[in-house]
């Protein structure tokens, strides 16, 4: 009796580590420090492929832990993992609102330095015109809106995009005061 027992203790056992290792593949969250990540992502001059798959693979770990039984049952023994599970998933939530947070202020600082010189623009064109000289400097600065006309769609459509990848992976990321990227577009350049 000790023998059968003792097997069947030793069987829950294994199979209980089993499902422990099972979440071995989620150590990185809690072994590996965000801002060292963060920074060696950094170092490598990420484009917004490369954020937007960053993010992405977030999302996927997150899916898998979604997909974890809330209970595993073995042998007599009934396992929950509900708060393992929310766990996992705010050690998620923290590397992925660091990497978006880092793509936000990216992208704050383009649209900054764009629109900066859109009013330094704005400002040539706005001085009145009094005499040869500064009439000449107004036709300067419409000509320097004529050769910026054809790269300003190149020039928002970074800005625009890392915007679209913020909102479809975390909506609660962008400032509720920050102006639309396609208002300003649209306002400022016209």
């Amino acid at each position: 009796m000790i023998l059968l027992l003792t097997g069947s203790i030793q069987g829950t056992k294994n199979n209980v580590k089993k499902f422990l290792d099972s979440f071995e593949k989620y150590n990185w969250l809690w072994k590996q420090k965000i801002d060292e990540q963060l920074k060696r992502f950094n170092s490598k001059n990420p484009q917004l492929e490369d954020f937007e798959s960053k993010l992405k693979e977030f999302q996927t770990f997150e899916n898998e832990i979604n997909d974890i039984s809330g209970c595993h049952q073995i042998g007599a023994l009934n396992l929950k993992s509900d708060s393992v599970k929310s766990g996992l998933k705010r050690w998620i939530e923290q590397w992925k609102n660091a990497f978006a947070n880092d793509l936000h202020k990216k992208q704050k600082f383009s649209l900054e330095a764009l629109v900066d010189d859109i009013k330094q623009i704005r400002l040539k064109i706005e001085k009145p015109a009094k005499d040869i000289d500064s009439l000449g400097s107004v036709m300067q600065a419409l000509e320097e809106i004529r050769q910026k006309e054809s790269e300003i769609e190149h020039l928002f459509r970074p800005i625009v995009e890392m915007q679209a990848l913020l909102e479809t992976y975390l909506p609660s990321i962008q400032d509720k005061e920050e102006p639309d990227v396609t208002q300003i577009r649209d306002r400022d350049w016209a």
